[in-house]
């Protein structure tokens, strides 16, 4: 198996473990201690395997891998939310499937913003 392959294994492994511990976490009235390990392991999967990617694909900090770490920051402080009772299930549930469907969105295209595309003149 090839490195890449087993971060973004990892890495999957992450997000899986993520999305279930939000579920549980915001599921009912009571704070689930075992759903808030589970998120910081999670966090710290993706966080790891994210960069492990990172550095096998030589690719420096790409604004799109900037935008990832930002909704990475805030899938956890999404823990403090649950534990606070802030915001409801379904809230949480539109705003975790937003943002997850947005990195989704980061990692598949790659975009390049605030780039100009260079024009090539042909003789």
């Amino acid at each position: 198996m090839e490195k890449l392959e087993i971060y973004r294994y990892l890495h999957f492994a992450g997000i899986f473990t993520l999305l279930f511990s939000f579920g549980s976490l915001f599921i009912g009235k009571n704070y689930n201690k075992g759903a808030a390990m589970a998120h910081g392991v999670a966090l710290l999967l993706i966080l790891v395997s994210g960069f492990g990617m990172q550095a096998t694909l030589h690719m420096g900090f790409p604004i799109w891998l900037i935008l990832k770490l930002v909704i990475w920051i805030i899938f956890g402080g999404f823990i403090v939310l649950a534990k606070k009772s802030i915001i409801s299930g379904f809230t949480a549930w539109i705003i975790i499937l937003s943002l997850a469907l947005c990195a989704v969105y980061l990692a598949k295209t790659h975009p390049a913003f605030f780039v100009k595309a260079k024009v090539s003149e042909t003789k």
